[in-house]
């Protein structure tokens, strides 16, 4: 595994973060994050699974960092 900045952009907000992939040469073309549903991990009143937030890998034009995930789309867990 070797670890990579990306850059994560989601209309205007921006957030540059360490992610780790197989690898820094070929990174993987869609990056998933799991959102957080509020609830403690666990707790057996709420074991519903996260939903994913899905990015797609595109070039930096400006360079630093080389890679850019451009927010696709939410995924529902029951669909």
């Amino acid at each position: 595994m070797d670890k990579i900045a990306a850059k994560f952009v989601h209309g205007a907000a921006e957030v540059t973060r360490e992610i780790e992939v197989e690898s820094a040469a070929d990174p993987p073309t869609t990056f998933s994050i799991l959102l957080p549903s509020g609830y403690e991990p666990g707790d057996p009143m709420h074991a519903e699974v996260p939903w994913e937030a899905v990015y797609l890998r595109e070039a930096n034009p400006m360079g630093d960092p080389p890679w850019i995930y451009r927010f696709q789309s939410i995924v529902d867990p029951e669909e």
